[in-house]
């Protein structure tokens, strides 16, 4: 294949590698030639964005409790590693400003917002970065989505989507989304051509093995959200 037609955007980083939603996650995707990282964003007590993907620490780190809970400094005292082997013992919860200076250009950060994240907060931390221009901010909830989008029109946004059995692109027009990302288990070919048709991309979540990458592909997917980036030929930039 001369030319890829696919994205692979790692899924909170190379996670089947590297300890999800860590630096060393991030740092194996983009070694694994990945265009995109995909992590997620929460807010610790003291209201910094935090990159985790549950509401509590007990899955992914040695501690217990809700992230809400702690400040950042308090989730940096966590171990975030271990669990996935003892080399990456001395990984630890990143902030969002952390993940964004990891995930440099040409690489695209892909911010999974799951809770409310105030949009001026946002907005700081991606022109800060200099990330505003080729970030993509995805959610299942257009209300977080919105304060954001008015804030930085031309942040690229994306409307998450389990399912089909509504119409997901009437909201996703409403938000000048440029994507839906659907699940795999719920995407066929018409659901995608459709999305073409109103002017929107489609990405997928999450395709972990060969044969699946290849189906989603032939469906005509622009991006393919997985644990295993190396699965999928894809070029950064």
């Amino acid at each position: 294949m001369a030319k890829p037609t696919v994205m692979a955007i790692a899924h909170r980083g190379a996670s089947a590698i590297a300890p999800e939603n860590t630096v060393a996650a991030f740092d194996e995707a983009i070694r694994l030639g990945s265009s995109a990282v995909e992590f997620d964003v929460r807010m610790s007590a003291d209201g910094v964005p935090v990159v985790i993907h549950d509401d509590r620490i007990d899955r992914t780190t040695n501690g217990h409790g809700r992230v809400a809970d702690f400040t950042a400094l308090d989730l940096r005292r966590f171990d975030a590693g271990s669990w996935k082997g003892h080399r990456f013992a001395a990984a630890r919860i990143p902030t969002l400003e952390e993940a964004l200076l990891a995930i440099a250009d040409p690489v695209i950060p892909v911010l999974e917002i799951k809770v409310h994240v105030p949009a001026a907060v946002l907005a700081e931390l991606l022109l800060r970065r200099n990330a505003a221009a080729r970030a993509m901010v995805i959610s299942y909830h257009a209300e977080l989505l919105a304060p954001l989008k008015a804030l930085l029109p031309k942040l690229k946004i994306g409307l998450l989507l389990d399912d089909w059995s509504k119409d997901p692109l009437r909201p996703a027009r409403a938000l000048a989304a440029t994507t839906v990302v659907a699940n795999v288990r719920c995407l066929t070919m018409e659901h995608v051509a459709a999305a073409h048709a109103a002017g929107l991309k489609v990405w997928c979540f999450t395709a972990n093995d060969v044969g699946l990458v290849a189906a989603m592909a032939a469906m005509g997917v622009e991006g393919i959200i997985t644990d295993y980036p190396d699965l999928i030929r894809s070029q950064r930039g």
